[in-house]
């Protein structure tokens, strides 16, 4: 059974600032260390969300740029719709 809830130490590192993780979030998330996270936070303050940002393979941006690149023509129309 996963655990989801628990808490979490707020602490100060050089100068910056971190929220502790257990292994058992980091086993939840994935993460390794140097993963990204997308962070949004509630306008009143009291809620922090993280999102592990997507990794998109080279491949995968070089096939992208390709049709890009074929159909600049097309993507110049569109930009300025």
């Amino acid at each position: 059974m996963l655990k989801l809830k628990g808490e979490s130490k707020f602490f100060k590192t050089g100068n910056s600032f971190g929220l502790r993780l257990t292994k058992n979030d980091k086993e939840i998330l994935h993460a390794k260390p140097g993963d990204e996270f997308e962070k949004t936070i509630s306008p009143d303050g009291q809620t922090i969300t993280f999102r592990k940002k997507q990794v998109v393979s080279d491949k995968t941006k070089q096939m992208i740029q390709q049709l890009f690149d074929e159909n600049k023509e097309l993507m110049e129309r569109l930009k300025n719709k």
